[in-house]
């Protein structure tokens, strides 16, 4: 019994000593080195540290990539975000590029957008702004006209004379459909209007020019009856369109004498060369010259009769007939829309859709030809005209009247 306790006893001493060396191995004690023992603990602390850091970059990646697959744009590495600035600045340049060009030499596509954009309004006012202007400018020609024939004791006419007597109204040009009346003045772009009536609104193609005056679509005042007549003057858009009395004549020379020869201007040009040409000639000759023509018409009332040249104050009565209207061919750009418009045609034919302006002045243009005429016959002329020198606010250039 003794020696089981002295047993047990070395046993419980065994097992003391070993767990003093394993808590001493574990645990640092007093006796330890301070130096040896926060270097333990400073290892014991970096390894820690080490894992919780190793957790958190790892957690901090996850979440990153989550970022990323749930918006791919919202988390970038650097290289991506460089090539995402480059190619902006790219598209930047080229977009830059394609407007200069298209400020250049605008597409169709582009122009229709410009078109588009806010325009109506825009083309309304302008509109608006441009018909007061074409009023005011017809408000002035009116007023000038009245004073004129005031001076020229040609007061206007009631519409009940001048109907009782349609067949003095042979220039007028009649339209039931569209309710207007065209004063014709032949050389100031009537073939033009007799086109525009005959072919634009009354549906007749390709009708040759010499047949347009005798066109069953044309109606002409002198066939109607003094009430039908009446009726019309009253409530119809009369207008009419004159031309400088230079331009006209030398227009009607061109035509009839050297770019056209039918039969009667034929027989008219052997006519003046007999009477007009100095020194021998041949009878059959028809070259006729500007000068000799001038000469045939200040000389012969028959001559003047031609509707073609005739004087626009006796043959259209611009002092009797009181016109709504009053265009002029030199201001064709602005006085053939306004009037189309006033009529209510200007969506039914291309006429005046373009740029009628001629190059040069008309001084220049006519200087070649009326330069050549005599100052006598060039006064001669003057005063033949005057009423349309005057009426419209024209004038003779003095070089050529010798003034």
């Amino acid at each position: 019994m003794p020696r089981l306790k002295v047993r047990n006893l070395g046993y419980l001493l065994i097992a003391t000593v070993c767990l003093l060396l394993y808590y001493n191995a574990l645990v640092p004690s007093k006796n330890y080195d301070n130096n040896n023992s926060d270097e333990l603990v400073d290892r014991w602390i970096e390894k820690k540290l080490d894992v919780v850091l190793e957790r958190d970059k790892t957690k901090d990646n996850s979440t990153k990539e989550e970022k990323r697959r749930a918006a791919p744009e919202a988390v970038k590495t650097p290289e991506e975000v460089a090539k995402k600035e480059n190619q902006m600045k790219a598209n930047s340049s080229n977009k830059k590029k394609e407007e200069t060009e298209n400020k250049k030499s605008p597409n169709k596509e582009n122009v229709a957008k410009k078109e588009t954009a806010a325009q109506p309004q825009q083309k309304k006012e302008r509109n608006a702004a441009w018909m007061r202007r074409m009023q005011q400018v017809q408000s002035k020609r009116k007023a000038h006209l009245r004073k004129i024939c005031e001076t020229l004791k040609r007061p206007p006419k009631s519409m009940d004379e001048l109907a009782a007597h349609p067949k003095q109204l042979r220039a007028l040009i009649v339209n039931d459909r569209y309710k207007f009346i065209y004063s014709i003045v032949y050389k100031v772009g009537s073939t033009n209007w007799e086109r525009v009536i005959v072919e634009d609104l009354e549906g007749f193609k390709n009708v040759p020019n010499q047949k347009l005056y005798s066109h069953k679509a044309l109606r002409w005042m002198p066939g109607f009856s003094p009430d039908e007549a009446r009726e019309r003057l009253v409530n119809y858009t009369k207008f009419m369109f004159v031309r400088n009395p230079l331009s006209r004549v030398l227009s009607a020379y061109k035509d009839k004498f050297v770019e056209h020869h039918n039969l009667v201007f034929t027989k008219m040009a052997k006519t003046i060369i007999r009477n007009y040409r100095e020194g021998p000639h041949n009878d059959s000759a028809i070259d006729v010259t500007f000068p000799e023509f001038l000469r045939y018409l200040v000389n012969s009332t028959a001559a003047r009769s031609n509707p073609h040249w005739k004087v626009i104050f006796n043959q259209n009565l611009p002092c009797q007939l009181n016109y709504d209207i009053i265009g002029k061919l030199e201001d064709a750009d602005d006085d053939i829309p306004f009037v189309l418009t006033r009529i209510g045609i200007q969506n039914r034919t291309l006429y005046g859709s373009t740029s009628m302006k001629k190059k040069g002045s008309d001084e220049r243009l006519w200087a070649p030809y009326y330069s050549q005429v005599p100052k006598d016959v060039m006064k001669r002329f003057y005063e033949i005209y005057r009423p349309d020198f005057t009426l419209f606010g024209y004038e003779m250039p003095a070089s050529f009247s010798g003034q």
